[in-house]
């Protein structure tokens, strides 16, 4: 799992309008998104502060399990 950190500026309006909808008029595809966070956005990245965890963990299935539970699956099937 991951924990995301985000600086105060993610409250911000720019004129006149809040993140998602800079999102939104970007054509980012936040409504394809899982949570509709894209963390490797430009937009959103200027206001992470860290990520406790990895960024395959924040967009789905951390990496590393996934090949964990792969390996140890293959060794099961082996027994």
């Amino acid at each position: 799992s991951s924990t995301i950190y985000f600086r105060p500026s993610i409250a911000d309006i720019v004129n006149g309008k809040d993140l998602v909808d800079r999102l939104l008029e970007t054509d980012a595809p936040i409504l394809d998104c899982a949570g509709g966070l894209m963390i490797e956005h430009p937009l959103v990245q200027e206001h992470l502060e860290r990520i406790d965890g990895t960024e395959d963990s924040v967009m789905g299935l951390s990496k590393d399990l996934v090949k964990r539970l792969l390996l140890e699956l293959k060794r099961k099937l082996k027994e």
